[in-house]
């Protein structure tokens, strides 16, 4: 005996199944046989258009990729201005005058000493011309100046210049801590006990007694 209780769906007298013979375009609404003389209404459906003139679908790949000489644009902003000196830099702005500051050179500065008296009568009028930076005078052989004389020391005293900004060179005179001392002076009084010098500076025409032996400082 079989389990199928299903009851089969009978049409109803006088009703005839409806077959669907909608044609495109068209969308039949359910509706019961006794709306409008029991004939279905249809409602009209425009086909589907396409995409308009013009319209082009993108796709992932139709990005134009830039060529490889040229760099994507900074995250950070343009670039700065190059550098002054550097090839193509053109300043923004008003002009600015730039001025270089060129230090004057010192002009040379000649300085000498004479022999005017000693106990060597041969060097009696030499002249002995200073170097631009130091020289060293004293009765050894090493020395800029040699003079012959047993009561000088080795390295007797030294003139060094030295230069200040916007002042002319100056000959400083430093004792080397000789045996006899160095007196510095005018020729009246360069022989007298305060005429020694341990550190002095040097005027044209000053007398210098070192031993036994005397000289002038010239210069110009």
């Amino acid at each position: 005996m079989s389990d199928d209780r299903t009851t089969p769906m009978q049409t109803p007298p006088g009703v005839k199944p409806q077959r669907d013979n909608a044609q495109p375009g068209q969308q039949t609404v359910a509706g019961g046989a006794d709306r409008d003389g029991g004939m279905d209404p249809t409602i009209h459906v425009p086909p589907a258009q396409g995409p308009g003139p013009g319209f082009v679908r993108a796709t992932p790949y139709d990005t134009p990729t830039p060529p490889p000489h040229q760099r994507p644009p900074s995250p950070f902003g343009p670039p700065g201005p190059p550098p002054v000196g550097r090839p193509g830099y053109q300043p923004s702005g008003p002009a600015q005058d730039h001025t270089m500051i060129i230090k004057e050179r010192v002009p040379p500065v000649f300085a000498w000493l004479v022999v005017v008296d000693g106990p060597d009568r041969a060097s009696i009028g030499k002249v002995h011309n200073l170097h631009p930076d130091t020289t060293v005078v004293g009765r050894a052989a090493g020395n800029e100046i040699v003079l012959a004389d047993g009561t000088c020391s080795s390295q007797h005293f030294r003139i060094r210049v030295e230069t200040q900004e916007g002042q002319e060179p100056v000959f400083m005179l430093y004792d080397m801590g000789s045996r006899n001392g160095t007196f510095v002076g005018s020729r009246t009084t360069y022989r007298l006990p305060e005429s020694q010098a341990y550190r002095q500076e040097l005027h044209d025409g000053d007398y210098l007694l070192v031993g036994e032996t005397t000289l002038v400082f010239k210069r110009i």
